[in-house]
């Protein structure tokens, strides 16, 4: 006989206790109560899938129309008749958006894709440390600096952008810059990329204090008995955050660094006025949503097999273009998303449960 699983067990005692519901009654064997309880569970059961249904067709819908749009040849576009599936496939626009004069992609992904990581890497370092600062040590003015980190999620970026961009501008510490070098000037970072690698290791890059947040929620949650045990054999501050508080909390961590990685991928703010450099995917795709036309004549001079079949002036022919750019900045996410959607979504959902 063999031995079933925990969830196939499962499986076939609901299966069981569905049957005998169903025979209870049509022998008139239920109560008031446990019909009412029936036909409760069925009406949410059925609920739940609407509202589910209902939320993935306004996801997927715009996504399903980039890769229509995408891959449509152009002698059908603008056919109202295709409304999911193309009359006719083609790669001809696809082909466009990777090119040289458009996102001239490999390249670009290459460049987007190392930068991303490297400010990842700063954000979720600088923002663990903070959140465990916040949660374990205390000190006077905690709480107004907390208070501090809450407000750089409240207050617009825009509010401090020009602030921002005049500390980069004339980069400096202290005056000690323009001291060493003896010009009294500090240093231009302004379209160098260094100039984001210093927001993100100072804790004040993209979202870094809703990542503060985040993480301080979970810090709080883990036991700290296991801390003060590690503090009694003698490990200190940066040896207990490493060795135990990282292992402990993989799975917020995890979450952090998708949402840091998704939003420093996409960001245009932050590299539109620091580091405006055109092989970042994300704002090269900004910026030819404004050009789209001159792109396209660029792309159908350097291929004479484009010249023939495609018109920089029709505006289905630029609205497929930018869908198919859309979808080569949003596939890198889409492969990483289904990799660790799993354990973010863990890691979301089990930030801020109590401890000791």
């Amino acid at each position: 006989m063999t031995k079933l699983s925990r969830k196939e067990r499962m499986q076939k005692a609901e299966e069981m206790a569905g049957i005998s519901f169903w025979v209870d009654l049509r022998k008139g064997r239920l109560t008031k109560y446990a019909i009412q309880k029936q036909v409760k569970h069925i009406l949410s059961m059925i609920f739940r899938y609407v509202i589910l249904i209902c939320l993935s067709f306004v996801v997927i819908t715009p996504l399903w129309n980039l890769i229509r749009d995408g891959f449509t040849a152009p002698a059908v576009l603008g056919d109202k008749s295709t409304t999911w599936i193309p009359q006719q496939f083609s790669s001809i626009f696809m082909d466009i958006a990777r090119s040289k004069s458009l996102m001239d992609y490999w390249p670009s992904l290459a460049y987007s894709l190392f930068n991303t990581f490297i400010l990842t890497f700063l954000q979720v370092l600088t923002t663990g440390l903070a959140a465990y600062s916040f949660a374990r040590l205390k000190f006077k003015g905690s709480g107004i600096l907390f208070f501090c980190v809450v407000l750089t999620i409240v207050v617009p970026s825009d509010s401090i952008m020009l602030a921002q961009y005049a500390a980069f501008r004339n980069f400096d510490i202290f005056g000690l810059i323009g001291l060493i070098n003896g010009t009294g000037v500090g240093l231009n970072l302004i379209d160098k990329p260094i100039s984001q690698y210093i927001l993100a290791a100072s804790g004040m890059g993209v979202k870094s204090g809703l990542y503060i947040y985040f993480m301080r929620q979970a810090v709080r949650g883990l036991p700290i008995s296991v801390e003060e045990a590690a503090h009694v054999d003698g490990a200190g501050f940066l040896r207990t955050f490493f060795s135990i508080v990282v292992p402990s909390m993989s799975g917020s961590i995890l979450t952090v660094s998708v949402l840091s990685f998704l939003w420093n991928y996409t960001d245009t703010y932050y590299t539109g006025l620091l580091n405006r450099n055109t092989h970042h995917l994300a704002y090269q795709y900004s910026q030819l949503q404004g050009n789209v036309r001159w792109g396209i004549e660029t792309a159908a001079k350097a291929n004479k097999d484009w010249i023939t079949v495609i018109n920089a002036s029709d505006p289905f022919m630029q609205t497929a273009v930018i869908s198919s750019c859309a979808i080569l900045v949003v596939v890198p996410l889409l492969i990483m998303y289904a990799f660790v959607q799993k354990r973010f979504v863990q890691g979301a959902a089990r930030s801020g449960l109590g401890g000791d």
